[in-house]
């Protein structure tokens, strides 16, 4: 065994390292090493730089028409021909999703709920509970003129059915624009057009010519537009589980501490929009009847075109305390007597009304689309004969004293009761027993940069809303009722002639 580990010694040459080579071997490591970093760096500065894309700049311009029913939306974007309409996606039954219903209710664990949420609550309900109409609301608070006791005692009923203290009207409303504003820029903001784009939004609301000029509504809206804006800002800021009338408490005397982004602007003077740019318009007196939910705009104007400059002077606005609600409550009555049945959902006067208004329903022949017919145009005529709607034509009539002028006016409507059946019946008829005439009663028309998309929202639904996608100092020049001059033209001065000048001499 030793001579076969002597044998295998002999294989087994030992190595022996210097100092020197311990000393070249770790300066080739070092060498090695700076190498590897400079070839690492001459790599990094062969490579090209990336460029970021810089994100744009995008000016949105949204059209808010705050509706007693309903609220709608359109945006422009500045530079940019489409008007758009905002489409909400909710798929509620009764509801177009266009639409954001104006509407709350509390829901369990007495918690609050706005809008598309509060509409799902109440969709097995009666037709008109919940927190409802809650402009006209407002509106009577401060102006009896504008009160509809039904409207408000449903209100704070509401409240007391489940044992809550009653939020003031002014808090739920200014709640309820921030809510709509805060959907609006999130469903906007995640469009695959803006997905590389930094928004900065503007907001016009609506607000009747009516209430812009009334001393006691203008500051109380004014202030609720200013509050939703206040509250929106802390929401667009916030986590999860905001509790925005919460936030109402604690911003309701705050001072906004930057420009404000929020606007309000005439509702006629923006439903109008769509006519000054459209081939038909014409000079001459005009009106508008926007038929609401909770209450009916009329607004008279004339309008001066002058070598392309385009002005128009509102001689009268009325916001009446008349709407479809009317009609409304007049269908379900008659429903109920038709039918034996005790109660009918929003869903059923929503499927009804839309019935009437279609174009093959119109002339139902039958017993009982005779009747509903009739309830409707019973309803328009009673608006028309009103002294609120006489009156505000009278007043227009103030402005401008030519009798024949004012049988050549050109009445368009709007809004949610546009669509019903006689309705251009109803309105064709003179607001004055000494005018001889029909009326022309027509759809605003529509223009050709408006886009509803997938929605497929008619225009006379969204009219306001367009003209409020409008830039304010983009708009036309108007000049509202209170400024507007007495237009009469003078009478012609009388001349008298002396016996020579009747019989001159040859």
């Amino acid at each position: 065994m030793k001579s076969l580990q002597a044998f295998w010694k002999l294989f087994r040459r030992k190595t022996k390292t210097t100092e020197a080579q311990h000393q070249n071997k770790a300066d080739f490591g070092k060498r090695d090493r700076a190498d590897s970093v400079s070839r690492s760096r001459d790599l990094k500065e062969s490579k090209p730089s990336i460029f970021r894309k810089k994100r744009e700049k995008a000016h949105i311009q949204v059209g808010l028409d705050f509706g007693t029913s309903a609220t709608k939306v359109v945006f422009s974007q500045h530079g940019k021909r489409p008007f758009k309409v905002l489409n909400f996606g909710h798929n509620l039954p009764n509801w177009p999703p266009y639409c954001i219903p104006s509407v709350g209710c509390i829901g369990e664990n007495s918690r609050l709920l706005l809008g598309v949420t509060a509409a799902r609550s109440l969709l097995k309900k009666e037709w008109d509970a919940g927190l409802q109409r809650l402009k006209v609301v407002v509106a009577g608070k401060h102006d009896s003129r504008f009160n509809d006791p039904l409207t408000e005692t449903k209100y704070y009923d509401h409240f007391k059915a489940h044992k809550q203290t009653p939020v003031d009207p002014e808090m739920l409303t200014a709640v309820f624009l921030a809510y709509v504003i805060q959907n609006t820029r999130k469903i906007i903001k995640n469009l695959p057009e803006y997905s590389s784009s930094d928004l900065n939004f503007a907001f016009n609301i609506c607000m009747p010519i009516d209430h812009v000029e009334n001393s006691n509504l203008k500051p109380v809206f004014e202030r609720i537009f200013a509050w939703a804006e206040l509250i929106e800002d802390e929401w667009d800021k916030s986590e999860m589980g905001f509790d925005p009338l919460k936030a109402a408490h604690s911003l309701k005397n705050r001072s906004a501490n930057k420009e404000s982004k929020v606007f309000a602007v005439p509702e006629s003077v923006a439903s109008f929009a769509s006519y000054l740019i459209s081939l038909r318009k014409k000079k001459g007196l005009h009106a508008i009847i926007d038929l609401g939910a909770g209450t009916t705009d009329l607004s008279i104007c004339n309008l001066f075109i002058d070598t392309g400059d385009i002005k128009s002077y509102w001689y009268a606005a009325r916001n009446l305390p008349r709407g479809t609600i009317g009609i409304e409550r007049a269908l379900a009555h008659c429903m109920v007597k038709l039918s034996g049945q005790r109660k009918y959902t929003s869903n059923d006067i929503c499927e009804c009304l839309d019935g009437l208004s279609s174009t093959t329903n119109k002339n139902d022949q039958s017993e009982k689309g005779k009747k509903l017919n009739s309830v409707v145009f019973k309803e328009l005529c009673d608006l028309r004969d009103s002294r609120e709607y006489k009156g505000t034509w009278g007043s227009a009539y103030s402005h401008f004293k030519q009798d024949y002028l004012w049988k050549d006016v050109e009445i368009f409507t709007c809004g949610g009761g546009s669509n019903l059946s006689q309705i251009d019946k109803a309105f064709s008829e003179p607001w004055w027993t000494n005018l001889n005439t029909i009326y022309r009663v027509s759809k605003l028309p529509v223009p050709d940069n408006y886009q509803p998309g997938k929605s497929g929202a008619p225009f006379e639904r969204m009219s306001v809303a367009y003209g409020l996608a409008i830039p304010f100092p983009q708009l036309d020049d108007f000049t509202l009722p209170d400024d507007s001059p007495d237009h009469t033209p003078e009478p012609p001065s009388l001349k008298y002639l002396d016996h020579e000048e009747l019989y001159p001499k040859d």
